[in-house]
């Protein structure tokens, strides 16, 4: 697996302090992965590896510690016959009631830091801020971008120059990445093993773990509709209630309220990711008619085959998640009546993206320039296309080729 720097420079920057490093991310996006090298770069630095402890909360051997007092017991056992700075990494720690109780003690009694992972965002809820005295900081782990996806198949036949084998285009590295997708697993896979069936399981784990168990639902009988309605509408505004709607076509009542709790449920998996609108004009987040995407593209074909899902959501699926990584919180910019696909906000700056499959027709340009146009502030914008060049400038927004702009991470 490839080293992935932009998280680990994360993990170091606060290593040292006393804060809870609490990472997240979609199960199997290379949450432990990044613990166990993070340990070994730890090592490397001259920590012996008796200050270090392991947990790994989804093997059977720590049933025992997830409860507080089991854990509280065990960690003060390992603390008390080490001598020095310790570190604590717990994987997967929403699985351990009232973990935050324990970290808290953890800190205040003795000298030690903690790591820990979580597949969903239970771990946030309830007064857990309060009980670590808000001594916490949050790292949101990504799937694989196509950056990295380079880096980790570089040295797959096709892939780099070698003779006697043609080198594939970015454009065809593109359409792999979208193939195979951004779950690390896939590319661990052995010859001959299915990556849609090992995305398809994936899937279902995530729903059964991480939304349905976790959440602690009962009545499960329209999950798959309302998952079937967003996989289908990828790029699409659209509110609960049409879900609702959509839902009771076949032939299952649901509430607006229990639509809301089951996307609640599903982007605190990190099963799909919620995109609200933003109203630029007036400068304020909108409530209605936001936008959905998938963590992971073939995660999506391998549940609802490669149907109903057009080229410019796929697109836009891959830049929401590219963007995500890069640190920007991601929103539809509403401007009058017309749309954007995204405005990033990262701090105080903003950055305009449209996003299509080519401007070669006129149609194209002014569908997506003329909105981009007519906002009159000075942050910056631009479209991003399939084209493998630049083909329009208006007034300093051009277009820039998609592939070019994630490759270069």
């Amino acid at each position: 697996m490839i080293r992935r720097d932009m998280y680990l420079k994360k993990l170091e920057m606060y290593t040292g302090r006393d804060v809870v490093k609490i990472i997240t991310g979609v199960r199997r996006c290379g949450k432990t992965t990044l613990l166990k090298q993070f340990i070994e770069e730890l090592k490397e630095n001259g920590v012996p590896e008796e200050n270090i402890i392991y947990l790994n909360f989804e093997g059977m051997i720590y049933t025992y510690f997830n409860r507080a007092e089991g854990l509280r017991d065990m960690l003060s056992e390992f603390i008390n016959h080490t001598a020095g700075h310790c570190y604590i990494f717990l994987d997967e720690v929403q699985n351990v009631e009232g973990w935050a109780e324990v970290a808290s003690e953890m800190l205040n009694l003795f000298d030690c830091e903690i790591f820990v992972t979580a597949s969903n965002s239970s771990v946030f809820q309830s007064n857990f801020a309060n009980v670590l005295a808000y001594r916490y900081v949050k790292i949101d782990v990504y799937p694989l971008t196509f950056s990295e996806f380079l880096e980790l198949t570089a040295d797959e036949k096709g892939h780099h120059a070698e003779e006697g084998v043609e080198q594939l285009s970015k454009d065809e590295l593109f359409r792999e990445y979208l193939r195979r997708g951004s779950m690390p697993g896939v590319y661990a896979l052995k010859e001959g093993v299915s990556g849609r069936d090992y995305l398809s399981n994936l899937y279902s784990a995530i729903l059964l773990k991480d939304v349905v168990q976790c959440n602690k639902l009962r009545d499960i009988s329209h999950i798959d509709k309302i998952m079937e309605y967003i996989l289908t509408r990828i790029g699409e505004t659209f509110s609960p209630k049409a879900i609702r709607d959509y839902v009771k076509q076949q032939g299952i009542t649901i509430s607006v309220d229990t639509v809301y709790s089951f996307l609640e449920a599903l982007t605190g998996a990190f099963l799909i990711y919620k995109v609200p609108r933003f109203d630029i004009k007036a400068d304020r987040e909108l409530e209605t008619q936001e936008k959905y995407y998938i963590c992971d593209l073939a995660m999506r074909n391998a549940v609802m085959g490669d149907e109903g899902a057009s080229e410019e959501a796929c697109l836009e699926n891959v830049l929401q998640m590219e963007m995500l990584t890069r640190g920007f919180s991601m929103y539809v910019g509403k401007f009058g009546a017309n749309q954007i696909d995204f405005m990033a906000v990262k701090g105080e700056d903003r950055t305009y993206l449209n996003c299509c499959a080519s401007i070669e027709e006129k149609e194209a340009v002014r569908k997506e320039f003329g909105p981009l146009t007519r906002i009159r502030d000075n942050y910056f914008k631009m479209v991003l296309t399939m084209d493998p060049e630049t083909k329009v400038n208006k007034g300093g927004i051009i277009n820039y080729p998609l592939i070019n702009f994630l490759a270069q991470g």
